[in-house]
């Protein structure tokens, strides 16, 4: 086994078990009385605003209170903003999501999908090209157009009320109401420019810098954004023929897309045709030009396929693992698939611990449901009620798939 997988951690003389994993509300949606708790500190932090405001009341004291109050509208004009732009330029706008952490409403219109979450804060939209014409141009402009759309409301600001109500010395709430206006937007879009990545993608700022330089690759993945999210959310669903099918029409326009075969392989395998699925994760490991990075891609796929398939084999997985984990022995997902491995023939407290390790550190590679259903089945093996029921929860809270679940309640019945 790799050195960097590491089975237990040590705090002093206690050994902690994987048993022990908590699982953070960020990374699942907020259960009943979460959101009570949140609502109540939300409330107090209100409260403690306004009476820091009138306690000794003063017109600029009111400026964190407009602050916080601008924040939701600008950011639903950001992403209008960057929605707007796409629909101009001939794009689809297949998603507008405002906020994160639990989902509060969400409706179709049009080709679109509008959904709410709990906290304002951020956002983001999903645009669909309909071809590759200039889209390195385009994408840029649509990056640009969400914190534009807030700059173009800091310049009517200055048109309409002047440079010296908006940035003079605040005397009334008025003045002052205007000028948190413009602090919002200036943080808000400032801050959007700023080139950095982030856990989905990139900010604005690196978006407009990097689309000039987009691969072939980037600009099919971005052609093929919405078909493999499609494709994800058939198989998820259990429509695994329509999801072969789709990623079959696919592969017909751009056959050497990496992405798009690696979705092709998981819909081979979810469809049930397990020894195609086999093949042809061999026939594209076998190419001598194959590079490290898609040589690993390939080598989780075989042993992901081999962890689903009814009749697995271990040797296989284990070989595809190894492999993999000598190039990165610190990918969350490899491990993860290591520890469901280890799990399912028996060795639930190894496994468990290399699941829990890799949830610790999980940069995206991994599937949380997933780790999920499978600590959940090395708790319940152990013998650990309260832990299992607590993995289950958290695991019914955010799984989408139909099949995991029907898996984990056949391993693991309540």
């Amino acid at each position: 086994m790799a050195a960097g997988l590491r089975l237990y951690q040590r705090l002093g003389h206690n050994q902690i078990m994987f048993t022990d994993l908590k699982i953070p509300a960020g990374r699942r949606p907020l259960t009943i009385s979460e959101s009570r708790i949140a609502a109540i500190a939300g409330t107090l932090f209100a409260l403690m605003i306004l009476i820091a405001v009138f306690e000794e009341f003063s017109a600029p004291r009111l400026s964190l209170a407009f602050i916080i109050l601008f924040w939701a509208p600008l950011l639903v004009l950001h992403e209008l903003g960057h929605a707007l732009a796409a629909r101009l330029l001939g794009w689809q706008v297949r998603e507008i999501v405002i906020g994160f952490g639990q989902e509060l409403w969400r409706w179709q219109s049009g080709a679109t999908q509008l959904r709410i979450k709990l906290l304002p804060l951020e956002g983001y939209v999903v645009p669909a090209p309909p071809d590759a014409s200039r889209l390195r141009l385009k994408s840029a402009l649509i990056y640009a157009a969400g914190p534009g759309a807030e700059l173009l409301l800091l310049a009517f600001l200055l048109a309409t009320f002047g440079p010296d109500t908006v940035f003079g010395d605040a005397l009334g709430a008025r003045q002052v109401a205007v000028q948190s206006l413009a602090i919002a937007i200036l943080l808000g879009a400032g801050f959007n420019l700023l080139p950095f990545r982030t856990d989905g993608g990139v900010s604005d700022g690196l978006g407009i810098l990097s689309s000039p330089f987009m691969s072939e690759q980037s600009i099919q993945l971005r052609l093929l954004s919405f078909e493999l999210r499609q494709m994800q959310e058939l198989r998820n669903s259990g429509d695994t023929l329509r999801a072969l099918e789709l990623s079959t029409q696919c592969l017909q326009r751009f056959p050497g897309n990496l992405a798009l075969q690696l979705a092709h392989a998981a819909a081979l395998a979810a469809h049930r045709q397990t020894d195609a699925a086999r093949a042809y994760v061999r026939e594209h490991l076998n190419d001598g030009n194959l590079q490290a990075a898609p040589r690993r891609a390939w080598l989780q796929t075989q042993a992901q396929i081999e962890l689903d398939a009814d009749e697995p084999s271990w040797l296989v997985l284990d070989l595809a693992l190894q492999k993999a984990l000598a190039d990165a022995p610190q990918a969350a997902g490899l491990r993860a698939l290591k520890g469901a491995a280890l799990v399912m023939r028996g060795r639930h407290d190894e496994g468990g611990a290399l699941l829990a390790d890799a949830w610790r550190s999980n940069d995206g590679s991994a599937s949380d449901a997933e780790m999920l259903a499978y600590l959940t089945i090395a708790a319940q093996r152990r013998g650990d009620r309260a832990a299992a029921e607590h993995f289950r929860s958290s695991f019914i809270a955010i799984n989408r798939c139909r099949w995991l679940a029907e898996r984990l309640a056949t391993l693991a019945p309540n």
